[in-house]
């Protein structure tokens, strides 16, 4: 080895010995400064109402690394209580701690030629977070705010801060509210928080495409449970995920679920009520405008979806509604009514299994109406005038198979700026077997069919607050009904052996069109009762086409009903002869 060479080696090595040697003295000396400094940032940020404690502080120049563990961040009771006397108290206390905070390769050369302060990852371990709010007194003086941007204010020391990865693992956060008789808590567990890209300098404060200075912030959470206020539910979501960097909220599974069955559910429901029950496999927020969201609190997206739902309502009239006034509550009125301003191009559910079943008081049993592997499609849903006075239609598609059956198609218009609620709905149902329908009507209408080939039933109609207009066409072939009477127990005495010969066959108009090729229309006029809810109106004219097609005129109706009852009173008189013949004979 020539002299040169080791001259060479002995220089290289003399720097590496000096550059070890300045980072060991630096992180050795800076650590006190470091603590000193952040006491004293913490202190003087809080008007000395917070203090910082930790374990251990591990600083390298070197390496661009620093680490603390066991941070906790904690509020100082006395003086809080002496800035409460003083009207001068925050809101929101905060107490947090963190079991490891890691800030890796800061880049301390261009902190210290640049004035910029570079960092590649922080990242927060197993931190929990406690926010208590209450709402504090404040002075009637109005204090001049400090109007300068975060940037002016630490222009003077740096130039630039940027994090390209902040990272919080495992966070628990509680948010207590103080400001109601009983205070609410509300815990989530399990967050993990990506943000990225992350830039304070003089001009990213117009950066249109960041939020909060950062490029995107990922949030997600395993599970998460509430309960609803009126502790007859819970809300259960699984595997949320949030990117504002995708504008999308995803959520694996949404599940509203009664705490109670069905019959303890409407003892525990303090007014008469339906019970709900639904449940999304998936649900899929897309377009979210983060910038509006947040600086205008206005909710805006392309689509949300679903798939993979079932739904499940059920009524028990042994608890009657209380007779409202329901004008001006139709869906697409109660829209307008949201405090939120919203709009959502498009609401897409599919697959959807919907069943509404209700409790008869009259029979004591449950008849059962199902909507099958249903896709529902909603267009324009909004509340916000300026889009209503571009396009003021909120449109509705719904494809179905009803009962399991038979094909069900509906569109809806529902006109947002009519001042009495109007829309309008057309659709056409498929050919099925109409006995079917038995699972529903025997118990609620104690009607039974005892044979119908549906071939079409459709439908157009025109609904406001006042009237349903609208026409039914209605074809089908061999018609049968049997009207079911009720024993004084309220059985339906078709289940009973006297069946056949104490209920009352009516032969209504068995085909239409009818065996000469007559076809009978269903014309409907119907003046809507101001009780009428949307799904009740909609109901009740299109069961006006049908009787109508079917040839039950008013005048017929009423001439059957009185039939039915002359009937049950004769059952009853043949009823109490029978017994008193077998009491005669006992004697």
């Amino acid at each position: 080895m020539n002299k040169a060479l080791k001259i060479v080696l002995a220089i290289f090595l003399f720097i590496i010995i000096a550059v070890l040697a300045g980072s060991w003295y630096l992180s050795k000396h800076w650590r006190p400064i470091l603590n000193e400094r952040l006491q004293v940032l913490v202190s003087s940020s809080s008007d000395s109402l917070y203090t910082l404690t930790y374990d251990d502080l591990e600083f390298s120049w070197y390496r661009g690394y620093a680490s603390l563990t066991n941070v906790a961040l904690k509020p100082n009771q006395a003086v809080f209580d002496r800035m409460k006397a003083d009207s001068l108290a925050p809101d929101n206390q905060y107490s947090i701690q963190v079991g490891l905070v890691e800030i890796k390769n800061f880049h301390p050369s261009r902190l210290y030629r640049q004035q910029k302060l570079n960092i590649d990852d922080i990242i927060l371990v197993d931190p929990v977070v406690s926010v208590i709010n209450e709402t504090m007194p404040k002075k009637d003086t109005i204090e001049v705010k400090d109007q300068r941007t975060l940037y002016q204010k630490i222009s003077k020391l740096l130039k630039e801060i940027r994090v390209d990865n902040f990272n919080v693992n495992n966070l628990t956060l509680t948010y207590q509210n103080n400001n109601t008789d009983d205070s609410i808590t509300t815990r989530l567990k399990n967050i993990n928080l990506q943000v990225s890209d992350i830039l304070l300098d003089s001009l990213s404060g117009q950066d249109t495409s960041r939020i909060y200075y950062s490029k995107g912030v990922h949030f997600k959470m395993k599970n998460y449970r509430i309960a609803t206020r009126d502790s007859l539910y819970h809300v259960n979501l699984s595997d949320i995920d949030f990117s504002t960097a995708a504008k999308e909220l995803k959520i694996d599974h949404v599940a509203l679920v009664p705490r109670y069955n069905k019959d303890e559910f409407y003892e525990m429901a303090a007014k008469p009520t339906e019970r709900f029950e639904l449940s999304f496999d998936s649900l899929l927020i897309q377009g979210i405008d983060i910038p509006r969201l947040l600086e205008s609190q206005q909710f805006r997206a392309t689509k949300i979806s679903t798939s993979g739902g079932d739904m499940e309502v059920a009524a028990n009239t042994n608890y009657p509604k209380p007779v409202t006034d329901k004008r001006g509550k139709d869906p697409h009125q109660q829209i307008l009514k949201l405090a939120w301003n919203i709009g959502v191009d498009t609401l897409h559910l599919s697959n959807m299994n919907i069943v509404y079943e209700e409790l008869s008081k009259v029979t004591q049993q449950r008849g059962k109406i199902s909507f099958n592997n249903s896709e529902i499609s909603l267009y324009n849903i909004t509340n916000d005038s300026l889009l209503l006075s571009r396009s003021p239609h909120l449109k509705a598609e719904v494809r179905t198979k009803f009962m399991n059956a038979a094909s069900l198609d509906v569109h809806f218009d529902f006109n947002m700026l009519s001042e009495i609620g109007a829309f309008q709905y057309h659709g056409k149902l498929g050919a099925m077997n109409g006995r079917v329908l038995n699972q529903v009507l025997k118990p609620l209408a104690q009607i039974e069919i005892n044979s119908a080939d549906i071939r079409s039933l459709a439908f157009n109609f025109k609904i406001d607050q006042r009237k349903s207009v609208g026409t039914v066409d209605f074809r089908y072939d061999n018609l049968k009904v049997k009207l079911l009477m009720l024993e004084d127990k309220g059985a339906i005495i078709s289940k009973r052996k006297l069946a056949s010969s104490l209920a009352t066959t009516v032969i209504i108009n068995s085909s239409n069109p009818d065996g000469i090729g007559k076809y009978t229309r269903g014309n409907v006029y119907y003046n809507r009762p101001q009780s009428y809810a949307f799904f009740k109106i909609i109901w009740k004219s299109l069961f006006q086409g049908i009787k109508t097609s079917a040839g039950v005129s008013e005048e017929r109706e009423a001439k059957l009903k009185n039939t039915a009852k002359d009937t049950k009173r004769a059952a009853k008189k043949v009823g109490s002869f029978i017994k008193g013949i077998f009491k005669k004979k006992e004697e």
